[in-house]
This record gives C-alpha cells, sequence and structure tokens, in this order.
C-alpha cells in the first residue's frame, strides 16, 4: 500500500464504512474489466482507435489500486503481502 495515501484511505472508510468500500472495489474491478475487454477488442480487430480506450484503462487502473490499497486495511495486508510473495517467487520458478 502507498504509505502516502493511507490517511485518506482511512478517512474513506470512516465515512463509507467497509461494506460501502468493498461494494464500490467490486464496481471498481468491473469497469476495468470492460474497458480492458474494450481494449483488446479494439487491438484485436481494429474496430477503433485503440489509443481512445487507454485513457479510459489508465483511470480505471488507478480506481481500482485506490480501491485495492482499501482492502489492504481492511483484511491483513502482513498476510497478503505474504502471499504475493509467494506467488511471485513461485511463478518466477515457472519463467
Amino acid at each position: 500500500m502507498k504509505k502516502k495515501f493511507e490517511d485518506a484511505y482511512n478517512k474513506f472508510l470512516k465515512a463509507w464504512g467497509e461494506d460501502a468500500q468493498i461494494m464500490m472495489a467490486i464496481e471498481e474491478m468491473s469497469e476495468l474489466t470492460k474497458e480492458l475487454c474494450k481494449y483488446l477488442r479494439y487491438k484485436q480487430f481494429k474496430e477503433k482507435n485503440v489509443n481512445e480506450v487507454i485513457p479510459n484503462v489508465n483511470e480505471e487502473i488507478a480506481d481500482v489500486l485506490n480501491c485495492v490499497e482499501q482492502l489492504e486495511i481492511i483484511f491483513d495486508s502482513k498476510k497478503i503481502n505474504e502471499i504475493r510473495k509467494e506467488k511471485i517467487e513461485r511463478t518466477l520458478k515457472k519463467v
């Protein structure tokens, strides 16, 4: 988690509560999924200029990262980072 945003995240959680922020994370992940699908479709089928969708992808990535970092506060950030490290190490062995 980016420590510089931690105070803001705690304010959000206090103001709206964990359940609302979890729902927001779900919504933002859905929006990112939609924009990534659009990006791949534009890229593959050249329906439109792929560069048109990149700003939307960037915005949704930022939204998801902000939500995920709040999820780290709600849940166990230390355990989450341990699991991340294990998964990265396991994947590195495959490449």
